[in-house]
């Protein structure tokens, strides 16, 4: 053996541990993707394209029209629903995570002037998602209140200030879903990254598939046999819960 190998082979067997590290590393990274992706599933019909304006009452005397485009972002192995609103009026984009306890959620809102951000946080219940804000700024929403109504058609937002121990509308936003009308069902292919409402094919060795929004569709094609997988796990999971249940 030359002195050059002799040299090499220790160094190449140092290294097999610290590759072994590794791979934990990206799994883990895998993991909490997928469950950021459970957590954000009582949110994950905001997804779409919305448009509408203030409802006129609550001291509300100037109306406006916003239109917000809601989708998933995948980014450094975590999950989050992201929104970027034209002309909107308290936020001009903004991003739901999931908190630390279960059913909890962290709103991170970008003000109209592209700058400044502020961090609210809340949970679903019986009227929606319901996110607050303890120190809020002169004029801000201390509490949001984020429903879904008329089938999924309709995106209702209420945003309050903090008057005493009170909170007193600031103003209420109704957004309609573009592309749909009242009364009408939202069936449709799934989306195989996150199972919600498939509008977008995308095509993969010859078979077609659907995904909700833009976000989905570049993680489908940065990696399609992942999400295949992953999609395959959830289904093979969702049908052993559905057997579970029905003994």
């Amino acid at each position: 053996m030359n002195a050059r190998l002799a040299f090499i082979m220790p160094l190449a067997f140092f290294a097999l541990p610290l590759l072994a590290e590794d791979a934990p590393k990206e799994s883990a990274k895998s993991d909490k993707m997928e469950d950021d992706k459970k957590a954000l599933t009582p949110v994950k019909t905001y997804v779409g394209s919305w448009k509408g304006g203030p409802m006129m009452k609550d001291g509300v005397k100037e109306g406006w029209v916003e239109e917000a485009e809601w989708s998933w972002e995948f980014k450094d192995g975590r999950a989050s629903l992201v929104f970027k609103a034209t002309n909107g009026h308290f936020y001009s984009a903004g991003k739901i995570a999931p908190g630390e306890a279960a059913n909890s959620f962290v709103f991170t809102g970008t003000l109209p002037d592209g700058k400044a951000s502020e961090e609210l946080k809340g949970e679903v219940g019986k009227d929606g998602l319901v996110l607050t804000n303890a120190n809020p700024g002169e004029g801000r929403p201390a509490r949001i209140t984020i429903d879904l109504i008329a089938r999924g058609k309709r995106l209702d937002m209420l945003y309050q200030k903090k008057a005493g121990e009170r909170y007193v509308p600031l103003a209420e936003v109704g957004l309609t879903r573009q592309g749909s009308g009242f009364g009408k069902e939202s069936n449709g292919p799934e989306c195989v990254i996150t199972g919600g409402l498939g509008t977008i094919p995308v095509s993969y060795k010859g078979k077609t598939y659907y995904v909700c929004c833009g976000g989905c569709k570049t993680s489908f094609l940065e990696n399609p046999e992942k999400e295949l997988a992953a999609y395959e796990k959830r289904k093979a999971e969702e049908a052993a819960e559905a057997k579970k249940a029905q003994k």
